[in-house]
């Protein structure tokens, strides 16, 4: 008989993606990707004009509303944020899933968002959400923030 007791192993099991997980985008994709974000990101705002902002400013302060934490985000960003927060109601009807969901979570700055706030916002129901979003394909880098 042998003194070294055996390894118990851990096992952890991965939370199941719902209704209250939280997604996001994941830059990092982006950058592993063969796509460029910002050059996607410009074929996306048709109606630049409409965005009243400086596109060569670099940096602009924003004032987090819940906590009041002043932060730098990058000029393009915001514009970005801008943009998509001002989208037409009906946008969210005619537009795919997956567009609906990326403009959404740009419009909310890329702060993890429930999978049924989201479902709220783009008229979908909240397990569509999950199921399209947390599967091994990744579509325009949005994906389930599981380690929470």
């Amino acid at each position: 008989m042998s003194s070294n007791p055996r390894p118990t192993p851990k096992l952890t099991v991965p939370k199941r993606p719902g209704p209250d997980t939280l997604f996001y985008i994941d830059y990092d994709w982006w950058e592993s990707s063969s796509l460029d974000l910002k050059t996607y990101l410009y074929t996306r705002l048709s109606n630049i004009s409409d965005v009243n902002i400086d596109p060569d400013i670099e940096e602009v302060d924003l004032v987090d509303a819940k906590t009041g934490e002043v932060r730098r985000v990058d000029g393009f960003q915001y514009m970005v944020q801008v943009y998509f927060s001002q989208l037409p109601e009906d946008f969210m009807a005619s537009a795919s899933l997956v567009d609906a969901v990326f403009c959404v979570l740009l419009a909310n700055g890329n702060q993890p968002m429930l999978a049924r706030d989201i479902a709220e916002r783009v008229r979908r129901a909240p397990d569509v959400i999950v199921r399209t979003f947390s599967g091994p394909r990744v579509y325009q880098g949005i994906r389930p923030l599981l380690n929470e």
